[in-house]
């Protein structure tokens, strides 16, 4: 039988998503493997009454946003041992909620694949020079706008466990360099993951149903949901996000300039044919 390790990270207010989150994925993810939880959490006291020998609680402190979800790759590290008894890890978001069985043939990689990423259901549309990678060339995880397939939602990654690994490794070195520098990157580990993936011919990637957003009407069907976070509570309070007064003519104006731009950056690229260069920390 499969062993699936899942890493579910809830700190601060996060937790109140876990009963939720539990339930579903007991009933049904995967019900031919054998699913453990490993749980990241600041407050391990509210989940004693789940503690059992599938459901694993890992102390971390809450750290200030964006840096715990930043440093996620190195929360998984921490416990690396005990994940490569496993043969598959995935990593959720808190607040997403299974609607019907996910099978191990539709999720888990085949063949060649070892990497396993959903597409952005934000982006699913969008031209590759419109989607938000991270532009900055000092970063570590810059994509010039000629390069990318597909952009990927970091709420929903994984595969298998050794592949994983090497990949929570070298984000883990690239946001170390950053962080050193003083450089947060655009969306934190999710351009990192997009950054990892480009060229690469071993990723699996899932359509949007599998982290379909409130609000969203996509044209595929909703299997992983998401529970809205304002339900709960003030996210932006929560990320101290600061709130700026703009007018519509503006946003207008500014996102007509950026669309231009966007576009000659991308033929620019195109015409220099930059790449993303091998990456020096994965061999």
């Amino acid at each position: 039988m499969r062993r699936i390790a899942v890493l579910y990270i809830c700190t601060g207010p996060y937790k109140v998503f876990w009963d939720q989150f539990y339930e579903t994925y007991e009933q049904y993810f995967l019900k031919e493997s054998e699913v453990h939880y490993f749980v990241f959490t600041d407050d391990k006291e509210s989940f004693a009454k789940y503690t059992n020998e599938r459901v694993h609680l890992i102390g971390i402190n809450n750290a200030p946003w964006p840096l715990i979800t930043l440093l996620r790759f190195h929360y998984f590290l921490s416990v690396e041992d005990e994940l490569k008894q496993f043969d598959y890890c995935y990593f959720f978001n808190s607040n997403l909620i299974c609607t019907r069985n996910i099978t191990e043939e539709e999720f888990l990689p085949s063949g060649n694949e070892k990497i396993v990423v959903t597409i952005h259901p934000g982006y699913c549309n969008s031209k590759i020079y419109d989607c938000p990678y991270e532009r900055r060339k000092e970063t570590g995880a810059y994509v010039p706008y000629n390069c990318g397939e597909h952009y990927v939602i970091g709420a929903v990654e994984g595969g298998e466990t050794e592949a994983f690994l090497k990949m929570c490794k070298t984000i883990q070195s690239r946001i170390n360099d950053d962080l050193k520098k003083g450089n947060i990157t655009k969306w934190h580990d999710e351009s990192y993951l997009n950054h990892y993936i480009i060229g690469r011919n071993d990723v699996k990637y899932l359509h949007p149903g599998y982290c379909y957003p409130m609000g969203f009407d996509l044209p595929v069907e909703k299997i992983i949901d998401t529970v809205p976070k304002l339900k709960y509570f003030d996210v932006d309070s929560f990320k101290n996000a600061e709130k700026k007064k703009v007018t519509l003519r503006n946003i207008t104006s500014s996102s007509r300039v950026r669309m231009y731009l966007r576009k000659l950056y991308y033929l620019i690229d195109c015409l220099t044919m930059k790449t993303v260069k091998p990456d020096k920390y994965s061999s």
